[in-house]
């Protein structure tokens, strides 16, 4: 009585009615040993399944008390569309797909105030090489100041020497890097990039 008992409520578990469950159990093929061996695996998936969502559950949770999701068109806030495929395609082209997933990876991760935090810290740097402008892009403070952007950029993904050089070449090359960058000054882009340049050239 126990035994049938137990295979009614595992067989409930996997969704059978009563009355199906009554036809197997009476079936003179049915095998105990064999109706479990099959229930064992058919729960184990049912167990994966529901770890699967309870995971899911959490992260979800997680996202909403620490507001940690940043919807991706927030990293590219101010550019159309048509520019943001056409910058992601330079990206997958100089660096590959993997570096683009991984930048936008730790962007969705950020989280809005995070990635706040991240922008104002860049923009501070950003600010502080202009100031230094006329030291000279080879300067001592210059210098200790693009290496802090190096630094910066690991918020983002891991750069290699060749795509830092690549990366601060197209501030100064890239129309739309440009024109963000003159807004501190007319020739920050073309100072910028010569003081990533000579930053990558003192490392070899």
């Amino acid at each position: 009585a126990v035994m049938r008992l137990q295979q009614i409520m595992f067989f409930r578990e996997l969704g059978f009615g009563l009355d199906e469950i009554g036809k197997i159990l009476k079936d003179p093929a049915f095998d105990v040993v064999e109706a479990l061996q099959s229930q064992k695996m058919l729960l184990s998936k049912k167990a994966e399944r529901i770890n699967g969502l309870i995971k899911t559950i959490e992260k979800t949770i997680n996202n909403l008390k620490e507001e940690t999701e940043m919807p991706i068109k927030e990293y590219y806030e101010g550019f159309s569309e048509e520019q943001i495929e056409k910058y992601r395609q330079e990206v997958r082209q100089r660096w590959g797909e993997k570096t683009l997933k991984d930048s936008e990876e730790r962007v969705m991760n950020m989280g809005k105030e995070k990635f706040k935090q991240v922008q104002d810290e860049g923009g501070a740097i950003f600010k502080a090489i202009c100031d230094n402008m006329p030291k000279g892009y080879d300067s001592k403070e210059v210098q200790e100041l693009v290496a802090k952007w190096r630094n910066w950029l690991e918020n983002f993904s891991h750069y290699s020497d060749e795509a830092v050089l690549g990366l601060g070449q197209t501030y100064s090359r890239h129309p739309d890097f440009a024109k963000f960058f003159e807004k501190y000054d007319a020739d920050f882009p073309e100072f910028f990039t010569k003081a990533i340049e000579y930053y990558c050239a003192s490392k070899k």
